[in-house]
């Protein structure tokens, strides 16, 4: 599928998180970018509007926020002492990332501005080429990494862009070699095998954010949630959240 890039300037990054499941812990969420190459077909960003773009469309562009960096400059005073979520609406460490590198520029602007928390939050091997950079951050920084299944096939129906499930686990092996910090986002938690889930993740990773799918209007896989509805129905999606979720401390 051929993805639409366009390079825009943006009037600015950091967006207050007032209401919504991150106020509780954040301030500010940063988006280098607006669209997702991903295109996961659960994501719920395509719930808000966009004047250019269509709920269906989801997954065929990306705007590349070129001045990201330079508005973290103007907007440097907000950044200090506070928790910044990193990246809500996008993932930061898409393909186009290798291109761009707004990810590590938008980090080393945070670095210089000593923010008291950030959480990196991807699905992406890619983040790292900047493992050097995470690590300066210390125990200010940590990695969410979203491992909604442990079947690769299903990942490859509910998310055939993104990096596999192995790549992921490698992730999470690597991260935790070089201390740092990571959390796995089980959300929406889509069809695995619960036992087997948390054997993959736990040496790696103590803490989970675990949910239901949601926002099932924006879904464009309709039929993989029927194709799944056992899985999906209430009590069983339910039961077997509880199970994985006694495995390890909720973030």
């Amino acid at each position: 599928m051929r993805l639409e890039v366009r390079e825009i300037q943006s009037k600015t990054i950091l967006t207050p998180q007032d209401v919504g499941s991150l106020s509780k812990h954040y301030d500010y969420s940063l988006n280098p970018y607006a669209g997702c190459g991903f295109g996961c077909s659960y994501c719920y960003v395509p719930k808000f509007p966009n004047r250019d773009h269509q709920p269906d469309e989801w997954g065929t562009w990306v705007n590349v926020k070129m001045n990201a960096p330079e508005l973290l400059q103007r907007e440097r005073l907000k950044i200090f002492g506070s928790k910044i979520f990193f990246s809500s609406a996008t993932d930061p460490y898409q393909y186009i990332e290798l291109k761009y590198r707004l990810s590590r520029r938008c980090l080393v602007q945070l670095k210089n501005y000593q923010p008291a928390k950030v959480t990196m939050h991807t699905r992406s091997h890619l983040i790292l080429q900047d493992i050097d950079l995470l690590k300066s951050f210390g125990d200010k920084l940590q990695v969410g990494l979203s491992f909604p299944t442990d079947d690769d096939s299903v990942r490859q129906q509910f998310e055939p862009n993104a990096p596999s499930i192995k790549r992921r686990l490698e992730l999470a092996r690597k991260l935790h070699e070089n201390g740092i910090r990571v959390y796995g986002s089980l959300s929406p938690l889509l069809p695995c095998d619960p036992d087997r889930i948390v054997r993959l993740i736990s040496p790696y990773m103590d803490r989970i954010w675990i949910d239901e799918m949601r926002w099932r209007e924006v879904n464009n896989r309709p039929d993989l949630i029927e194709k799944y509805k056992d899985f999906f129905k209430e009590d069983n999606h339910q039961a077997v959240r509880k199970f994985i979720a006694s495995k390890f401390i909720e973030e």
